[in-house]
């Protein structure tokens, strides 16, 4: 039986992409190893959001060229293969094929063709077997925000078909899998002959078998009064919002090309609160953005100290080639962006903590998903909402939901007793 080896970097849509390639590739024969030395097949799937990401994702693959065994191949896949496409083969010789972001669609015509000589193809099916998965919805984004790169990688918005979804969602769930997150660069665009995405939400938490769904990213402008409705009303959906808000003033807004305003932004919060009072509402933050003032930094404090996001992933402003925002002058100084960047961080981190510590004494449900290495009393799981959980106990299976105790809090975890 021959091995493969995964590496992915970046968001969970690289990780989608991940799972299904490793999917297709169980079904011509192959299992996943972690030892390289065993390996048959190594796959790099990149990112290219940041120069960093890139940075590392080249690391590795140099890395991997010189330890794999010399039958091995290599093949890069995602976003930054798309971005260099087969010049990455000249510059690490060890690199058999590249696969780019926008080939994704095309995996199986992909693998039969590198593979149909070999004595890997089309054999004997191996099942994946999950509690939770993650199912991509939508490709590409029409968004072309300033700063991002992955419209011109991906490429445009295009909804796989309703009947495709669910069918793939029953296939997972006759594999085990109890919990879906709905994937896209904006799903809350989706759109499938009329179908939006609060639609799709209803079909899909129809599905016997479906304990939890969750979805992202979403973008404020396509998240409707609809959308927010239907999630409070079906009971399937978690009440967790990933609401990247990037800044909180319009005019930064406006040229990163975000086409809502702070208040907007708020509006769309106050509706969730409405709807969903105890939702975990999380966000992306770029600090430091071509002409942002500290003033209007400010107006972006403010208003993370308004909402108080649960968690947040905040990131400061660096120069991404082939974006609108490349064409600007970066003139912020980087020890400032840094500065603006901790102050941000500071505050976010007390306001998590704040939100977990008053959970200590509350009643929730917990969905398990495994055992914590190294400390086998302790079961790791996830509320309804954001936060990561460890429970006390002995017998629990993965995908049970249980009802617990919050006993107290690591200001990013809380710790459970069974009730």
């Amino acid at each position: 039986m021959p091995f493969v080896y995964f590496q992915t970097f970046g968001c969970q849509m690289n990780v989608a992409d991940s799972d299904e390639l490793k999917r297709k590739l169980e079904a011509r024969g192959f299992e996943e190893t972690s030892c390289i030395a065993d390996a048959d097949l190594i796959i790099v799937n990149t990112c290219t959001v940041r120069q960093n990401a890139e940075n590392k994702a080249l690391a590795r693959i140099k890395e991997f060229s010189k330890l794999k065994k010399p039958q091995c191949l290599l093949w890069v896949t995602g976003c930054m293969a798309q971005r260099m496409g087969d010049t990455l083969k000249d510059a690490i010789p060890g690199v058999s094929l590249v696969i780019g972001a926008k080939e994704i669609d095309n995996l199986d015509s992909i693998i039969n063709e590198h593979l149909i000589h070999s004595s890997f193809y089309n054999q004997e099916h191996h099942s994946h077997s999950s509690v939770s998965d993650y199912i991509t919805v939508m490709r590409g984004c029409n968004n072309y925000c300033a700063y991002c790169i992955v419209p011109y990688v991906r490429g445009d918005e295009h909804s796989i078909p309703v009947s495709t979804i669910l069918d793939t969602i029953r296939a997972r769930i006759d594999d085990g899998v109890k919990e879906i997150t709905l994937l896209g660069q904006n799903v809350n665009s989706y759109n499938d002959n009329g179908t939006d995405f609060a639609d799709l939400i209803v079909k899909v938490s129809a599905l016997d078998g479906l304990k939890r769904l969750r979805f992202t990213t979403s973008h404020p402008k396509d998240c409707s009064d609809k959308l927010i409705r239907t999630i409070a009303e079906t009971p399937q959906c978690c009440s967790h919002f990933h609401l990247p808000v990037q800044a909180g003033t319009d005019r930064i807004l406006s040229i990163m090309n975000r086409r809502y305003t702070a208040k907007d932004y708020l509006n769309r919060i106050d509706t969730i609160r409405r709807y969903i009072p105890h939702a975990d509402i999380t966000t992306d933050i770029l600090v430091g953005f071509p002409t942002e003032t500290d003033a209007e930094f400010n107006d972006t404090l403010s208003l993370v100290k308004q909402v108080r996001y649960t968690t947040a992933f905040m990131f400061a402003y660096s120069v991404r080639e082939g974006t609108a925002a490349s064409r600007m002058t970066d003139d912020i100084p980087k020890q400032e962006k840094l500065d603006r960047l901790n102050r941000l961080i500071e505050a976010q981190t007390e306001i998590t903590k704040e939100i977990y510590d008053s959970m200590i004494g509350s009643t929730i449900e917990v969905m398990i998903n495994g055992r914590q290495d190294k400390r086998e009393k302790f079961w790791m799981g996830q509320d309804n909402g954001c936060k990561r959980i460890l429970v006390t106990g002995e017998h629990f299976n993965n995908g049970d939901i249980i009802r617990c105790s919050v006993k107290r809090s690591s200001g990013m975890t809380l710790v459970c007793d069974t009730q």
